[in-house]
C-alpha cells in the first residue's frame, strides 16, 4: 500500500484494514481491506466474516454519531477489477445535502446505485484527513 494512502488509515482489527477512501463518492466514504492475501469473498474464513461485520458495524454506527455526517443508509460494493487484494469500498448515502470541509456534499443519485468517482477525481490528503479527524473521535 503507497504511503499516502497509509495515512488515510482509521483503524486495523485482526484481519482488517479500515480506511477513509481518496475517492469521496459521498461524504465518508471508505475501504474495508484485507490484511491476509486474498481475492474472492468465498475464500475468507469464518473468524474474517464475523470480524467484517464488526468492522462494517462500528463504522456505520461512528458515521452515524459524526456531527455533520449521519448518513441515512450504506452500500458496500466489491468488485475487484483492478486491485488483486479483497476489499470494500463503503459508501454512505444520504438524503439531504451535507457540508463539510467548506463545501456542500450531495448524494445525487440517493434511492439508487451511487456514482463510482474514477481514479483521476481522488480527493486531496488534506480534506481526506479532515475527513479521517472528524469520524476518529465515534470509532470504538
Amino acid at each position: 500500500m503507497e504511503d499516502k494512502y497509509k495515512e488515510a488509515n482509521l483503524k486495523e482489527y485482526k484481519h482488517w484494514i479500515l480506511a477513509t477512501s481518496f475517492r469521496q463518492h459521498t461524504l465518508g466514504s471508505f475501504i474495508i481491506l484485507a490484511k491476509r492475501p486474498n481475492e474472492k469473498i468465498s475464500d475468507l474464513t469464518n473468524e474474517e466474516l464475523l470480524e467484517l461485520k464488526t468492522v462494517m458495524q462500528e463504522t456505520e454506527e461512528a458515521l452515524s454519531q459524526t456531527e455533520g455526517f449521519k448518513p441515512q443508509r450504506f452500500n458496500y460494493l466489491q468488485l475487484g477489477n483492478s486491485m488483486n487484494q479483497l476489499h470494500f469500498h463503503g459508501i454512505p448515502r444520504y438524503d439531504s445535502p451535507r457540508n463539510f470541509a467548506g463545501r456542500e456534499w450531495v448524494d445525487t443519485t440517493f434511492g439508487g446505485p451511487p456514482i463510482f468517482l474514477r481514479k483521476d477525481q481522488e480527493s486531496e490528503l488534506e480534506l481526506i484527513k479532515q475527513i479521517k479527524e472528524s469520524i476518529l473521535p465515534t470509532l470504538r
